[in-house]
């Protein structure tokens, strides 16, 4: 284990929240504090839409909002946190897609960088009602749980509920922009890019190249975040330019590496975009690596 994990879990305080039934909480905010500061974030179960048409498939999911310094984690937390999660408790026939996260910000968990959220964030997914609906309402359950940390971390989870009208779907102004704002942030892969990846006793070395004349040079203030946690989240990224549009960037190995260490998998981020003829600031690269395959942990 990494060394400097030892003093930030002797430092974790936990403040799990008690399990709400669901009569108890439904569509409003539940708040959870830290038991240092009296501080933390709200949690609210939210749809997109105000009614459930059979057949017809929504998104629903759990919004957060963060007091000043708190954060949450993203699908791969890096090398401290958890991802926040709903596990869902739906009537027959309805399915679930896999979870949407936004695309993460590098934040500060007491002295280590990790892939979390400071800002409101909406986690969700999309739910597929079966064709046909003899109830006139729908109760969806989720037991949501998540990690939220400032200078220690406070899991916690609590079950929540919201009730829903069977009929012709209908958009909720609130929050519809909202899901959509979600949707629409899910990174495309890189275009205009050829991406190299070379291990070696220090780590990988990621190159990119601008492929063709109208892709971008690399963008300011570029983040690699690891989605299958091979790479290490900690370690302050030195990237350097080629000198023709192009970068250069050696990346540290996590510790606590996937089965597959054979691609490099993840996410570019660039203040101000990568693709050609946008200006996405998070794409999403999928890279072989060549070299030795390091060492596991046991």
């Amino acid at each position: 284990m990494n060394s400097r994990l030892v003093p930030l879990l002797a430092a974790l305080v936990v403040c799990a929240v008690p399990p709400a039934s669901a009569d108890e909480v439904k569509a409003p905010p539940v708040t959870v504090t830290d038991s240092f500061t009296g501080k933390g974030l709200t949690v609210r179960l939210v749809a997109e839409v105000t009614a459930i048409e059979p057949g017809k498939p929504f998104y629903a999911g759990l919004w957060i909002r963060h007091e000043k310094g708190y954060h949450t984690y993203w699908s791969q937390p890096g090398l401290a946190g958890v991802a926040t999660k709903l596990e869902w408790t739906l009537p027959e026939g309805f399915t679930v897609s896999p979870q949407l996260f936004p695309p993460p910000q590098k934040v500060k968990m007491a002295a280590l960088n990790v892939h979390g959220f400071e800002q409101d964030t909406l986690v969700a997914v999309s739910i597929t009602p079966p064709a046909e609906l003899k109830a006139a309402s729908v109760n969806l359950r989720a037991l949501a749980s998540w990690m939220c940390c400032l200078r220690t971390c406070n899991p916690g989870f609590s079950h929540l509920a919201l009730t829903l009208p069977v009929g012709p779907a209908a958009r909720n102004a609130e929050w519809s922009p909202r899901f959509q704002e979600l949707r629409d942030s899910q990174p495309r892969p890189a275009e205009g890019w050829t991406f190299t990846a070379e291990r070696d006793e220090n780590g990988v070395m990621l190159t990119g190249k601008p492929a063709t004349p109208e892709t971008p040079s690399t963008p300011p203030s570029p983040q690699f975040f690891s989605s299958d946690n091979l790479i290490c989240s900690d370690p302050d990224q030195a990237w350097e330019a080629d000198g023709a549009g192009g970068f250069r960037v050696r990346l540290s190995p996590s510790d606590f590496q996937p089965d597959d260490t054979t691609r490099l998998r993840g996410l570019l981020f660039g203040a101000t975009g990568w693709n050609p003829g946008g200006r996405e600031r998070y794409v999403a690269i999928d890279v072989p690596i060549s070299g030795k395959p390091s060492a596991r942990t046991p």
